[in-house]
């Protein structure tokens, strides 16, 4: 279920969503009520993943716009949404990949944390270029996304050196680059995952650059920018069957303000975060009762 995967990243979850819109054209076992259930469930449940709030919002917002209509051409016209969505995210992501590789031209230490698919294909390209460098990163407790990206990255040949997440703050040393991703861009401020924070400012500590990737699909409307942002994800992970005492806190993301960043870049290039526009998005009125809870 998209609305309960946890174990990927924005970019990954939202092609997921993007497969859905694009086979439900076949799927004649979910109807069009089910399929705005769900759809609403995804939104309430990845507010934390931009795109994929945004996706699910399109496809709501279609809905919306073609009630009444034969089913059929229902489910094509949602297909026509997704693949107009995937073919936008891939060409921000050849573009942001592009912009990267300049940014990180001359670094010889890339630090990283968690799991970017906008960072591990600069650093792949990078590296294919023939540039040396050395990614050092942790392994992202409790989901180990960090250990996946650290070994994909040295199976293609990346020098990495990986280590656990507390060891993480104290590598950091007086050169190279912080490289991280974003789940979503908001008025202010940016969401990634939970320690992010502690290490930007560990790396202004020690005169290392902050460079933040993300495409502009990030970026959250104001309207849907209300929704209950939902941070924290199953405390199993962290403690299987607690005590009823033991309150166990597993929160996956925290906001970090703009001004702690020396560089976002997006497909555009350098881009200033009061320069971020999403441009004019219609809220799904099935959406809009939760943006105010």
């Amino acid at each position: 279920m998209i609305a309960a995967d946890r174990r990927r990243g924005a970019a990954e979850v939202a092609d997921k969503l993007i497969a859905w819109g694009e086979g439900w054209v076949d799927d004649s076992g979910t109807h069009v009520a089910e399929a705005t259930t769900q759809l609403i469930d995804v939104a309430r449940s990845q507010t934390a993943l931009a795109p994929v709030l945004r996706i699910a919002n399109d496809f709501l917002v279609e809905l919306e716009r073609r009630e009444g209509v034969d089913e059929t051409a229902i489910r094509e016209s949602i297909a026509t949404v997704a693949t107009s969505w995937r073919k936008r995210l891939a060409a921000a992501a050849e573009s942001i990949r592009l912009h990267l590789c300049r940014a990180i031209e001359g670094v010889e230490v890339i630090y990283t944390y968690s799991a970017s698919s906008t960072i591990r294909r600069a650093i792949e390209t990078h590296h294919a270029a023939g540039n040396w460098f050395q990614v050092v990163m942790s392994e992202s407790r409790p989901g180990s996304e960090g250990s996946r990206m650290a070994a994909g990255l040295a199976e293609r040949g990346v020098p990495v050196k990986l280590g656990i997440d507390a060891w993480l703050w104290g590598a950091l040393e007086d050169e190279g680059a912080l490289l991280l991703g974003a789940d979503a861009l908001l008025p202010g401020r940016w969401v990634n995952k939970v320690g992010s924070h502690v290490l930007v400012a560990r790396a202004a500590d020690r005169g290392i650059e902050v460079i933040v990737a993300a495409d502009t699909t990030k970026r959250l409307p104001s309207g849907l920018a209300g929704l209950p942002r939902v941070y924290d994800r199953d405390p199993a992970e962290i403690v299987f069957k607690p005590p009823e005492s033991l309150d166990a806190c597993n929160v996956y993301f925290e906001e970090i303000p703009y001004n702690a960043v020396d560089r976002l870049i997006t497909e555009r290039g350098v881009t200033r975060p009061e320069d971020l526009r999403s441009g004019d998005v219609e809220i799904a009125a099935a959406l809009t009762p939760y943006s105010h809870e």
